[in-house]
């Protein structure tokens, strides 16, 4: 794909572009899809099933599970593999075992263990697109374009965390919570559609002879993250704030209705309103990384924004729920940022080659978060307390940056981009 410089890019930049306006077509119509089954899918297992809470959330820790078993290998074979064709394998999969869902419910033989199965097999397929993406985004946009290509999809997948379960409870309320996992299927389809019209550059790829085993290129992956200070500083950040976010995220509901007394309406509107920082955030990330640094505006988003988590212990009913609302907008907003320099910094700075195994070992220390922060939420709550564990894990979400001001990110204006020889 043709990398235009920004003074001579078209009008509207990287959308048009056919082959980045194709994959930010089919990536944003499954985000949307994808947002809609997080509401879709429980409600499946709640209202078809009668599941009860730990059924439940057995269903979610299914959809995670597969980063923990196969993330690492994932990572290899997607350095070994063309790219696109890994992309486009598992939004068929993903499309097949979505749809099977409805169906089986249709013909009454849907149950837990098939629902668990589906969602582990969605999970599956969902690391392998995961990496995939991350590997084969700098290869079709160019260094050039990487940033802004990461802000526009960043933006795109903000707006279906907003809408998209909004728009999954209205349509399980309207014709059954199955129509929307029907309908996240027909979006991996779409999707599928638009990899395939892409007209990109040959991908490279080693030769078969030169490729050491499974084992060394995983300790190869892992050993460029650990050979780099600042991959190793953004790592560490992204994990420790992802596991005080989650664990504030799996506690604001609680807090705010039963807390406060807070009317569930209300909740729903103060969260959702919160929530549009991301897509703030990440329409902001380009101009801000022009107009002072990559690396500044990475130090920036995370230091700056981040005190601003402890307006949401502080939030209560009345106008107190504005200082909840303006906390996580400001905080989200920051995060999105922080994510669009550290997925561009990893994709201009990793060899190609090493890409799929580097951002699977990132995805994997990342992601393992997610059961952590909400386990140790809700176990800290249990013993001080909703609005105590709100306090430890928000002091927790300001602290984690600061070790950012021990590495060179402080001096820099920019991250690198030119790759070591690995």
């Amino acid at each position: 794909m043709k990398s235009f410089p920004a003074s001579v890019r078209p009008a509207g930049g990287l959308l048009r572009t056919r082959n980045f306006a194709l994959l930010w077509t089919g990536q944003s119509t499954s985000a949307v899809g994808s947002a809609m089954t997080t509401v879709a899918l429980p409600l499946v297992a709640v209202t078809t099933l009668q599941a009860g809470p730990a059924m439940v959330a057995l269903l979610t820790a299914a959809t995670w599970l597969p980063w923990l078993l196969i993330g690492l290998p994932v990572g290899v074979w997607v350095d070994r593999w063309p790219r696109r064709r890994t992309l486009l394998i598992a939004d068929v999969a993903s499309a097949a075992v979505l749809a099977a869902i409805p169906i089986a419910a249709w013909t009454d033989v849907l149950t837990m263990p098939v629902l668990l199965v589906a969602a582990l097999l969605a999970g599956t397929a969902g690391v392998f697109a995961n990496v995939a993406f991350n590997a084969f985004l700098p290869h079709l946009v160019g260094a050039d374009d990487l940033m802004e290509g990461n802000a526009k999809l960043q933006t795109s997948a903000s707006v279906a965390l907003v809408a998209g379960p909004g728009l999954g409870g209205l349509l399980a309320q309207a014709a059954g919570p199955v129509s929307g996992i029907l309908i996240d299927a027909g979006t991996f389809l779409v999707s599928a559609a638009c990899l395939l019209g892409l007209r990109p550059d040959p991908e490279p790829r080693p030769a078969a002879g030169d490729r050491p085993g499974m084992l060394r290129q995983i300790a190869d992956g892992i050993g460029f993250i650990m050979r780099g200070r600042l991959l190793q500083a953004m790592l560490i950040v992204a994990a420790v704030t992802n596991f005080a976010m989650l664990g504030i995220t799996a506690l604001r509901v609680v807090f705010l209705v039963h807390a406060e007394g807070t009317p569930p309406g209300t909740a729903g509107l103060v969260i959702g309103v919160g929530s549009l920082g991301a897509i703030l955030g990440a329409a902001l990330a380009s101009r801000a990384s022009r107009r002072f640094g990559s690396a500044r505006t990475y130090l920036l988003a995370n230091l700056a924004a981040a005190p601003f988590v402890l307006l949401l212990p502080l939030g209560g009913h009345g106008w107190r729920l504005t200082l909840f609302t303006a906390g996580s907008f400001i905080a989200l907003a920051g995060a999105t940022m922080s994510n669009v320099m550290t997925m561009t910094f990893r994709g201009s700075f990793v060899p190609a080659h090493l890409l799929g195994r580097v951002t699977a070992a990132s995805r994997i220390f990342v992601f393992g978060t997610v059961p952590l922060g909400a386990a140790t939420a809700g176990l800290l709550a249990s013993t001080l307390g909703i609005r105590p564990a709100m306090w430890a894990l928000a002091a927790l979400y300001v602290i984690a940056p600061l070790p950012l001001l021990t590495t060179e990110t402080r001096t820099l204006r920019d991250f690198p981009t030119q790759t070591p020889v690995p």
